[in-house]
């Protein structure tokens, strides 16, 4: 038989109940600027029945489980695409910083440097006798060397601070691993009980979103709890182990940088995507290539420019000298023969001897429409061919980062829909589970009035 006190128990589950959902609903507003907290839901249950002859009825409410609201697809969308931006967000900041470097269109830019070497030859033929016009070549020489110098040492510096932010990133991919591998094991000891750890398990979701930045990431969840971190192909973390990166020094593309290996047996990997993958190609793909066009420059002018030079005369009869020193074929070694910055009369303007004569002088300026590169171009067909993909490239970048932040921030909206606090919501619960205490506690009330009656009577 159900009795008088049954409604004492109904009344006690009721106030026992409703004051931890007050308590779950108060933790959300706590949290609501809380980085990576998810609000928390309380889901309840009707308490077990009672059978009577005319029905089953039930005997209060029970709490079932404090529950986390996420939801994994839209995480792992996130991830993605935090990954994806990043990657863009970094690549555009490298190709920007590249076309710093080049100073296009910019008067300094090397385009116009290499345009007055060429129009001060076409003023030595015109006085192929003035060592005015000879200063001025020099100069020209002098400044166009330098500025393939400062270019190619531009570039190394990108490098160099490029290289230092990966192995930083590698410490951070370490430390971020090994704290998601240090959670997973508190996360299947606190869900030993059958209950969700949501404050860890918000600690190592915030975590692999910070990881994602940083590179490609996948997780997949154990039926413990666990989670295992896949890093591209490679497994980062697998429940409580951590698989450590460490970097070795190489030499690539022209530069001594670290590369990035995996686990104790050090094999060399790549990754792909997030801020490191970008790193890693804008250092190993993007600068190189660039570093590589300015060389190739370089040596189509020392080549070219000394083998019309060699056939020439100059002031004081002399031939078969050398413009530009024939060792420093890149752009990090152009420099011009030391005998010419010693003896200005050495520059030969002259075809044939004469000292009016400047037929070589306007044939070293020819080679400005001649075809000298590797590709089959003159200098500036093909100067102004690496400019115009750097414009493209960086272009393509920002686009894509661009396309980028309007996937995430739309995903980001669907994923806060969901996992993160509204105050208004919030403040609703609170409202309507007070009402629900206060309910209950008048349920007490009336049973204990019910009591006083029944004991009167006896």
């Amino acid at each position: 038989m159900i009795g008088i006190t049954a409604g004492l128990e109904i009344a006690r589950k009721a106030l026992s109940t409703y004051q931890l959902a007050l308590s779950v609903y108060g933790n959300n507003i706590a949290n609501v600027d809380t980085p990576g907290f998810s609000r928390r839901s309380l889901l309840l249950r009707e308490a077990e029945g009672h059978k009577l002859s005319v029905g089953r009825i039930g005997l209060g409410v029970d709490p079932v489980t404090i529950r986390r609201m996420r939801d994994t697809f839209l995480d792992d969308a996130y991830r993605r695409g935090t990954s994806s931006l990043a990657l863009y967000e970094s690549l555009e900041q490298s190709l920007q910083e590249i076309e710093m470097v080049f100073g296009e269109p910019d008067e300094g830019g090397l385009g116009a440097v290499i345009d007055e070497f060429w129009n001060s030859l076409q003023e030595l033929a015109n006085a192929p006798e003035s060592h005015t016009a000879r200063t001025i070549v020099r100069d020209r020489a002098v400044s166009l060397a330098r500025a393939l110098h400062q270019m190619d040492t531009d570039l190394g510096n990108m490098v160099e601070t490029i290289d230092n932010d990966i192995r930083a990133y590698v410490g951070e991919i370490n430390r971020i691993a090994t704290a998601i591998a240090d959670l997973n094991r508190d996360i299947v000891a606190g869900e030993a009980g059958g209950h969700e750890a949501g404050d860890l398990r918000d600690q190592r979701d915030l975590l692999i979103d910070q990881l994602s930045e940083i590179t490609n990431v996948a997780v997949f969840e154990k039926d413990d709890g666990s989670v295992s971190v896949m890093m591209g192909t490679e497994a980062l973390v697998e429940r409580t182990d951590a698989v450590p990166l460490s970097t070795a020094e190489v030499s690539r593309g022209g530069f001594a940088v670290s590369e990035v290996r995996l686990g104790t047996m050090n094999r060399p990997i790549t990754p792909a995507g997030g801020k490191l993958g970008a790193l890693l190609r804008s250092r190993d793909e993007i600068i190189p290539r660039y570093k590589s066009a300015l060389d190739e420059i370089a040596r189509s002018l020392v080549e070219a420019v000394n083998a019309t030079h060699r056939s020439g005369y100059g002031l004081d009869g002399s031939t078969g000298e050398d413009f530009f020193d024939p060792a420093g074929l890149t752009a990090g070694t152009i420099n011009v023969a030391a005998a010419i910055l010693n003896d200005l009369d050495l520059i030969a303007a002259s075809a044939a001897g004469p000292v009016g004569d400047g037929d070589n002088a306007l044939a070293i300026a020819g080679l400005r429409s001649q075809p000298i590169t590797a590709g089959g171009s003159t200098v500036d067909e093909y100067y102004n061919s690496l400019v115009g993909t750097l414009g493209v490239e960086s272009s393509a970048a920002t686009a894509h980062r661009q396309r980028e932040e309007v996937l995430v921030l739309e995903i980001d909206n669907r994923r806060e829909s969901v996992k993160g606090v509204s105050i208004d919501e919030e403040m609703t619960n609170l409202i309507a589970t007070q009402h629900a205490y206060e309910a209950a506690a008048k349920l007490v009330s009336v049973v204990d009035e019910v009591m006083d009656t029944l004991l009167s009577m006896v």
